[in-house]
C-alpha cells in the first residue's frame, strides 16, 4: 500500500467516524429551551391488533428518552455502572393517558427536570404527537441513584458532584 493510499484510508475512516458520531447525536434527540426532545415513530411492534399503541409501550418510550437525555447531558450510564457500581433506578412513575398514538405516528418525548435533590431527581415527560402537538401522555418520574455492590441490596447514594453539575444547568420545568 502506498503512503497516499494509507492517507486516503485514514481520511475515509475519519469520515465514517464523524458520520457515526453525527448519527449517534441525531438518535439521541436534542435540547430545546431546557427540555430534551426525543423523536420516534410508532412501529408495528408498539401497537395492538387495531394499530393503537399498547399502554405499557408509553413507559418504554419514556425510558428510551430518559437514557438519551442522560447521554445528551454527557452522563455515561454504562461507565458509571462498570467503573463505580452506580446506577439510576426508577422509584416511582405516575402516568396520565390523554389520547392514543397510532401505527406510523411520529411522536416526541419531551423530558424536563422538575426537581434535583441530593440523591434523586424528578422529571416530567410528555409524549406528544408531532403533527398536531397534542399531548398523548404525561409522566412524572422519580429517579434515584443507587450503589450496586456485588450481591448486596442496592443502596441509595448521593449524586456525584460532576453528575449533579450536569443537571444544574437545566432550567426547571414548569410542568
Amino acid at each position: 500500500m502506498m503512503v497516499g493510499d494509507r492517507q486516503k484510508n485514514k481520511e475515509t475512516t475519519l469520515d465514517h467516524a464523524n458520520l457515526a458520531a453525527g448519527a449517534d447525536a441525531m438518535l439521541d434527540g436534542r435540547f430545546d429551551a431546557g427540555n430534551h426532545l426525543y423523536p420516534l415513530r410508532v412501529q408495528y411492534e408498539d401497537t395492538d391488533a387495531g394499530g393503537i399503541v399498547y399502554h405499557a409501550q408509553y413507559l418504554a418510550f419514556a425510558e428510551r428518552a430518559r437514557s438519551a437525555w442522560f447521554r445528551c447531558l454527557g452522563i455515561d450510564q454504562p461507565a458509571m455502572l462498570a467503573d463505580d457500581g452506580l446506577g439510576f433506578v426508577v422509584r416511582r412513575v405516575e402516568v396520565d393517558f390523554h389520547l392514543p398514538a397510532g401505527l406510523g405516528d411520529i411522536i416526541d418525548v419531551e423530558s424536563g427536570l422538575l426537581r434535583l435533590g441530593g440523591a434523586s431527581l424528578k422529571l416530567q415527560q410528555k409524549i406528544i404527537n408531532r403533527e398536531n402537538r397534542h399531548i398523548l401522555a404525561r409522566l412524572v418520574v422519580d429517579i434515584g441513584l443507587v450503589a450496586l455492590a456485588d450481591g448486596a441490596r442496592p443502596k441509595i447514594c448521593r449524586l456525584p458532584v460532576a453528575v449533579k453539575a450536569k443537571f444544574s444547568d437545566l432550567a426547571l420545568s414548569d410542568g
